[in-house]
C-alpha cells in the first residue's frame, strides 16, 4: 500500500460495505440527502449546502480517525501526505457549514493585542 488513502480504506474495511459512505466522491449522496432531510425544516434552502460542506471532506476525516486508531500503519510519507491533504481540503468546509447554519466561526486562536 503506497497511498495513505489505501491504508485508510484498509482500516475502514471492517465497515461491511459502507466504505463508500466515507468518500464524498464515491457515493455519499445518500448521506448528504439524509443530512439535508434532517436540516430542511430549520435551514430550508441552506440544508443541502450544509450537508455538502459536512460531507465533502469525509474521506479526509476518515484518514484522521484511522491515524488516531492505528498510527503505526502509516509510513511517515503517507502520514505527511494525509495531513497535508486534510489541511488543504477540510478547514474551509466546517466554517462555511457553520455560517450557513447561522453559527459563524470566530478565530478563537488568534492572538489579541
Amino acid at each position: 500500500m503506497d497511498d495513505f488513502r489505501e491504508v485508510t480504506e484498509a482500516i475502514f474495511a471492517v465497515t461491511g460495505g459502507r466504505l463508500e459512505n466515507i468518500d464524498a466522491g464515491r457515493g455519499a449522496e445518500a448521506i448528504k440527502a439524509r443530512i439535508e432531510k434532517a436540516l430542511a425544516k430549520e435551514h430550508k434552502e441552506n440544508a443541502w449546502d450544509i450537508a455538502f460542506h459536512l460531507s465533502d471532506w469525509s474521506a479526509d476525516a476518515a484518514f484522521i480517525v484511522a491515524l488516531h486508531l492505528f498510527p503505526e500503519r502509516f509510513t511517515d510519507e503517507q502520514l505527511r501526505e494525509g495531513v497535508l491533504a486534510f489541511v488543504v481540503h477540510a478547514p474551509n468546509h466546517v466554517p462555511k457549514a457553520g455560517e450557513l447554519a447561522g453559527y459563524p466561526v470566530e478565530d478563537i486562536f488568534s492572538e489579541t493585542e
